[in-house]
C-alpha cells in the first residue's frame, strides 16, 4: 500500500458517507434518504459526464499551441482522473486504473474511458489477484478478497527523480527552485523535471489519502454494532465477482468476469491492459527511403500512424466488446454495492446473444483502442506541420544564401556562400548587388527585386530537382 500518511488531513473525509436509519417506525425518512442517496449518486454520474464534455468543448481549436504552464494544468488534471476512489465503483470495480503505471502508458482520455465504464460498455477497473485457486472455499475467498488492496504501491524513490527539489506541493508556482543562471534551454529542461518530480510525488500522496479512506471505512465497518458503509462491497459480491476468476494472458493476473474481449478473435484482455495499446507515434514508414536524409529533407506528408493491431492475432484496427451481466448492476447508476445478495435481482435477458464470431471494427458493439484517444489525429497533423515548418524555413534559409550571394548569375555552377538568414531583405540585396553590379538594376524597387528573388527560386529548384532526378538514374 505505499506509505500512507499517519493521519488524515480531514478526518471528517472518511465519515461523509454516513448510513442511513433503519428504524421501522420512520419509513417516510427512510424513503427520504434514499432519494437524497439516488440523488448524490446521480449528481456525481453527472459529475463525470459533464467533466468530459468540458474536456472536449474547452479548446475549440486543438492547433491553438499552449502555454507551458497550460499543458502542466492538463497533465495535473489527467493525473488526478487516474486517483482510484472508493467511492466511485461500477458493478465491483472503479474508474480509474488499479496499477501504478507511468502517466506516459495511460494518456488516454479519461473522461472518455469513465463514461465507457459507466455506460457498461467497457469492463471496470477491477483489484486483481495474483493467483487463483478452484479448491477456495466461500469463506477463504471472500478473505482473501477483504484483504486486497485499493492500488497497486508506487515506488517510492524513483531514480530519475532523484536530488530534484520539490519545493512547496501545495502551491502551484515553482519558479524559485529554476537556476536563472542556466541558459534558456537548460532551465526548461530543468523545469520539465522539477514538474514532473512534484506530479508523480502528488500522485502518490493523493491515492494514499484515498487508500487511508478505504482502510479507513473497512475498520469501521468491522467494528462491533457498526453500520454498513454503502461503498464497500458485501460478502456475496466479493464472492460473484471472484469465484470464477479469468486470467489476463497479457498481465497474468486474474480478473472477475465478465472481461473484455477481443473483437476479432475472440480472446480476453483487462481493461488495465486495454487502455495501454495504442498507436506508434508519427513516424515515416519503414519501405520509404528517408532513413538517410535530415529530417526537414523529408516530406511531411509522409508521416503516418498506423492503427493498432491485435496482441493475439495481429488484426488491425483492435477492439473490444464487453457484456455486463444486469443482474449485477451495483454501485454507480446501480444498488448500493453492502446492499447486494446473490438472487435477489430478477434474472434479466441480455439484449445482445452471446457472442461466437468476430466484428468489424466499426459494430456499435465494439469499442477501439482509437475511441480511447480521439486526438491521434490532431497529434499526427501537428507533427506533419512542425516538420513542415521547419522544411520551409531551411528552403527559404538556402534559397536566400544562393540569390543573395553576390556573382550568382554569373555563376554557372549556382555555387553556394553560405550568407546569414537574418540579410536576406529586398533593401539588403539591391544594395549588395549595386556594389558588386551584376544581379539587379540600381534602380529597381523593392517589389521588383522580391519578384524576380521568387522567380529565380522558382528556377534554381527545378534546375535542381532536374539534377536530382538525372544523378539517381
Amino acid at each position: 500500500m505505499g506509505n500512507v500518511p499517519g493521519k488524515l488531513e480531514n478526518e471528517n473525509a472518511v465519515r461523509s458517507n454516513r448510513s442511513m436509519s433503519t428504524s421501522a417506525a420512520l419509513p417516510h425518512r427512510t424513503n427520504g434518504m434514499n432519494g437524497a442517496r439516488k440523488a448524490r449518486t446521480s449528481s456525481m454520474v453527472g459529475t463525470i459526464l459533464n467533466s468530459r464534455r468540458c474536456s472536449e468543448s474547452s479548446d475549440l481549436n486543438p492547433y491553438k499551441r499552449k502555454s507551458t504552464k497550460d499543458k502542466e494544468r492538463l497533465k495535473e488534471r489527467h493525473v488526478k482522473q487516474l486517483i482510484v476512489k472508493h467511492g466511485e465503483s461500477v458493478d465491483g470495480g472503479f474508474l480509474a486504473p488499479y496499477g501504478s503505471s507511468s502517466i506516459e502508458k495511460v494518456d488516454y482520455d479519461a473522461g472518455v474511458v469513465k463514461s465507457l465504464i459507466l455506460e457498461r460498455r467497457l469492463a471496470p477497473f477491477y483489484t486483481p489477484l495474483q493467483d487463483y485457486d478452484e479448491s477456495w472455499s466461500h469463506q477463504e475467498l471472500v478473505k482473501i478478497v477483504d484483504g486486497l488492496p485499493l492500488h497497486a504501491p508506487f515506488s517510492e524513490d524513483v531514480e530519475a527523480f532523484e536530488g530534484v527539489p520539490l519545493g512547496d506541493l501545495s502551491q502551484s508556482d515553482f519558479d524559485d527552485l529554476i537556476d536563472k543562471s542556466l541558459s534558456r534551454r537548460e532551465q526548461r529542461r530543468m523545469r520539465s523535471m522539477i514538474f514532473n518530480a512534484r506530479l508523480y510525488r502528488k500522485r502518490l500522496l493523493w491515492q494514499e489519502r484515498e487508500n487511508e479512506k478505504f482502510l479507513e471505512s473497512k475498520l469501521e465497518a468491522k467494528k462491533p454494532g457498526a453500520r454498513s458503509n454503502p461503498c464497500l462491497p458485501s460478502d456475496d459480491l466479493k464472492f460473484e465477482l471472484y469465484y470464477k476468476g479469468v486470467e489476463c494472458p497479457i498481465c497474468f493476473l486474474y480478473y472477475p468476469q465478465p472481461i473484455n474481449m477481443s473483437r476479432c478473435c475472440l480472446q480476453p484482455i483487462c481493461s488495465e491492459c486495454f487502455v495501454q495499446i495504442k498507436r506508434a507515434e508519427p513516424h515515416f514508414p519503414h519501405d520509404q527511403d528517408e532513413d538517410h536524409k535530415e529530417e526537414e529533407e523529408k516530406d511531411p506528408n509522409l508521416l503516418t500512424s498506423e492503427p493498432t493491431n491485435c496482441p493475439y492475432c495481429a488484426t488491425s484496427d483492435y477492439g473490444i466488446t464487453y457484456d455486463p451481466v444486469l443482474t449485477r448492476k451495483v454501485g454507480l447508476q446501480g444498488i448500493k454495492p453492502f446492499s447486494y445478495v446473490s438472487g435477489n435481482l430478477e434474472p434479466v435477458e441480455s439484449s445482445e446473444p452471446a457472442r461466437r464470431r468476430s466484428l468489424a471494427a466499426t459494430d456499435r458493439l465494439v469499442v477501439t483502442s482509437d475511441s480511447l484517444r480521439p486526438d491521434w489525429q490532431v497529434k499526427l497533423n501537428k507533427e506533419r506541420m512542425r516538420l513542415a515548418r521547419r522544411s520551409a524555413n531551411a528552403t527559404a534559409i538556402h534559397l536566400s544564401n544562393q540569390l543573395v550571394t553576390p556573382g550568382h548569375q554569373a555563376s554557372s555552377n549556382l555555387q553556394t556562400h553560405t550568407v546569414p538568414s537574418s540579410n536576406y531583405h529586398p533593401e539588403f540585396a539591391a544594395a549588395h548587388a549595386h556594389d558588386n553590379g551584376s544581379l539587379w538594376p540600381s534602380n529597381a524597387t523593392a517589389a521588383e527585386i522580391e519578384n524576380q528573388m521568387v522567380e529565380q527560386a522558382i528556377k534554381l529548384s527545378l534546375a535542381e530537382s532536374k539534377a536530382a532526378k538525372k544523378s539517381s538514374r
